[in-house]
């Protein structure tokens, strides 16, 4: 009789010994499940926002070329960086208005433009659009690990265009 009892074990006694066991794994693994896929929809909509910046200076960049001159030069950059604004703003207004006031400047423009000369006779127009990240999602701080999921302060994006 006693032979009997040792040689009973949980895995022999049936699914009554193991009731348990399925809920333990579950604690186990759904905290890294659950960081897995938080990390994918994160990353995939960072991404989502450098594609976008990156588009939209290029058709800004595109929009400065078809600004036709004009004999005053100040005129003509005024000109070209109201088209660029607009441009990248309408190329944007898919963002939510939170999303969109990250990528405005101090003077409440969509993106910056710069104006320079390359080789003293080739003028060029640079379009640059900064999106700042921090706070666009809820991080988790882990002791030794740090930020979860760990994401970039800002996303950049230039354009140069020969005008």
């Amino acid at each position: 009789m006693n032979a009997n009892r040792q040689g009973s074990s949980a895995a022999s006694q049936g699914p009554q010994a193991q009731r348990g066991a399925s809920a333990v794994e579950f604690a186990f693994v759904f905290p890294i499940l659950f960081l897995l896929v938080y990390g994918v929809i994160v990353y995939s909509y960072v991404y989502v926002i450098q594609q976008s910046i990156t588009y939209s200076a290029q058709q800004s960049a595109e929009a400065a070329v078809a600004v036709t001159p004009v004999q005053d030069n100040a005129a003509y950059e005024a000109r070209i960086r109201t088209r660029v604004h607009a441009v990248a703003l309408q190329s944007l207004n898919w963002l939510p208005a939170n999303q969109l006031a990250r990528l405005k400047g101090e003077d409440g423009n969509v993106g910056k433009v710069a104006f320079e000369t390359i080789d003293t006779d080739q003028s060029v127009v640079r379009v640059t659009l900064e999106f700042q990240v921090p706070g666009l999602f809820p991080t988790l701080t882990l002791p030794l690990v740090g930020n979860i999921p760990p994401l970039p302060q800002r996303l950049q994006a230039q354009a140069i265009a020969r005008i």
